[in-house]
């Protein structure tokens, strides 16, 4: 004798395959549901990852000081806005638990040798440049004290232009022209790769003495003054960046004359404290995108909710004639549920094709990432079972609570 829970599921499945267009349309809900919870959670940990591996190529214990962009336009000649200047670095330096504190001035140059033209930026850099991000050199020799005193003609090129412009040549010792002034390459640096936050190429630099770049690349108020228009700041260990920061201000605050109260005109980025923020915000991002897929869920269970019930309305006689042949309704409730439960089954796995689908076709896109896991896959189809037996329960009890003898009268 067969175990009861088998003819139940047999009657269901059979239920099922005879009436094709209709467990299609049923299973449809659960279907774009499924796909809609598994796209938005792989987006969101695509992104989650994408960020947190462009953070992976920033050291946690520096920050960056830039001019605060949206003040500077509001700059009265009372108080105009003002660059950073070779002052405020030396004072930095002087902070305990400061590893390495560098200016940036910066430059998009053209750069030609006899083979060859290219264009890439160039950074005018101080000693603590190179130390500040983690650079090396592979060949030659770096940017030292005295090419910076005497304003030498003297530039490290980034794997980028050397690939470029030399193209299997050793560059060591050749001359080459940075817009339009004659240089020598001192040394290669090695691969740089990680972008950050910007998608730029970071292989695409040449770093020459800040001098030389002040006095006959950019020129200007630049040449005239000792100004930096950024600042980067390593801290020796992590645990010190929020009292680092807040003596870079103190120091900023007074050489900018600025009053208590006054906003600055100028705005740190704390590496450390926004990865933790971006982290969290990307955890919100993934359970808002959750949501929003599981909203498509509830209106798929309520599609089978809808349809189960007219389901029951059409079979009712078949349901009365059951019973009359002895089947409890026990046995009518755990029929119409294990429908639901397959419904919800074929619904789930149809959903979670489609959504893999969508996320292979994402590799193709480059502005949006959406990462395979099967813990989502394994949340989404679990999301589609519960909805499943949930939204399956009211049409179930309906069908188990029907009359035999008037269901036996239903035409």
């Amino acid at each position: 004798m067969a175990f009861p829970g088998w003819t139940t599921l047999k009657l269901a499945t059979v239920s099922l395959i005879e009436h094709p267009l209709r467990t299609l349309l049923t299973s449809l809900g659960i279907i774009i549901g499924v796909a809609a919870v598994y796209s938005m959670l792989a987006i969101g940990e695509g992104s989650r990852r994408e960020i947190l591996e462009r953070m992976n190529g920033i050291d946690a214990r520096s920050m960056s000081v830039y001019p605060d962009w949206s003040r500077r336009g509001r700059a009265s000649k009372r108080r105009p806005w003002r660059p950073f200047s070779e002052r405020d670095l030396e004072d930095i330096r002087l902070i305990p638990g400061v590893f390495a504190a560098t200016g940036s001035l910066s430059k998009e140059v053209p750069v030609v040798n006899e083979k060859s033209d290219w264009s890439a930026q160039m950074q005018g850099i101080d000693l603590d440049y190179m130390r500040a991000n983690d650079l090396v050199l592979v060949a030659g020799e770096p940017i030292t004290a005295s090419d910076i005193e005497r304003r030498e003609p003297v530039v490290v090129i980034g794997q980028t232009v050397v690939r470029t412009l030399f193209r299997g040549q050793d560059p060591v010792g050749t001359r080459i022209k940075l817009n339009n002034i004659p240089f020598t390459v001192k040394g290669v640096l090695g691969e740089i790769n990680s972008e950050g936050f910007s998608n730029r190429d970071r292989d695409n630099i040449m770093l020459v003495p800040r001098t030389t770049a002040r006095n006959r690349i950019i020129g200007g108020n630049y040449l005239v003054r000792d100004h930096i228009s950024g600042l980067e700041i390593v801290a020796e260990n992590q645990d010190d960046m929020t009292r680092i920061e807040r003596e870079v201000g103190d120091i900023l605050r007074l050489s900018r004359g600025l009053k208590p109260g006054e906003a600055p005109d100028y705005r740190i980025f704390n590496f450390s404290a926004n990865r933790q923020a971006a982290a969290k915000s990307k955890r919100t991002l993934s359970l808002l995108l959750a949501a929003m897929g599981a909203v498509s869920l509830l209106v798929g269970g309520v599609g089978v909710m809808n349809i189960m019930l007219v389901s029951v309305t059409e079979r009712t006689r078949e349901i009365g004639l059951r019973m009359a042949l002895g089947a409890r309704q026990s046995d009518i409730l755990w029929q119409f549920l294990t429908e639901a439960l397959l419904l919800s089954i074929f619904g789930g796995l149809a959903g979670l094709g489609l959504g893999y689908a969508m996320s292979r076709f994402s590799l193709s896109m480059d502005d949006i990432t959406m990462v395979f896991s099967l813990d989502i896959a394994m949340f989404a189809f679990g999301s589609a079972l519960v909805i499943g037996v949930v939204f399956g329960f009211l049409p179930a009890r309906r069908a188990a609570g029907l009359n035999p003898i008037e269901a036996l009268r239903h035409e």
